[in-house]
């Protein structure tokens, strides 16, 4: 079943202008501590980073939210399985949202 679709693209030096912009301040939130572990041990970080902010940015757009309505950028996590395919891990207000649309079995 199908409850929301989201797209997004994510320029990498936007991404890279605001890690050197901002550091620390813009890793802790938008991304999540397994999001930062992974992407800072990438030779490309910058790169990493993108596509995980795309993901969230498409999962808001899913949720029919954005960034608002107690959606937060670190409510939603991008983890890969052991295939290495990535899905998203939802928490508080996200999983929230996600609970409300999706209809009861």
């Amino acid at each position: 079943m199908i409850i929301g679709i989201g797209s997004d693209l994510s320029d990498i030096r936007r991404i890279q202008a605001s890690l050197d912009r901002f550091g620390d301040r813009f890793r802790h939130r938008v991304f999540t501590e397994l999001e930062r572990t992974r992407s800072d041990r990438k030779a490309d970080a910058a790169a990493s980073y993108a596509k995980r902010f795309a993901a969230k940015e498409a999962c808001a757009k899913a949720l029919g939210t954005g960034m608002r309505r107690g959606v937060f950028w670190r409510d939603m996590g991008v983890v890969n399985m052991r295939s290495g395919q990535p899905t998203m891990q939802l928490t508080g207000g996200a999983l929230k949202r996600l609970e409300e649309i999706t209809p009861p079995v």
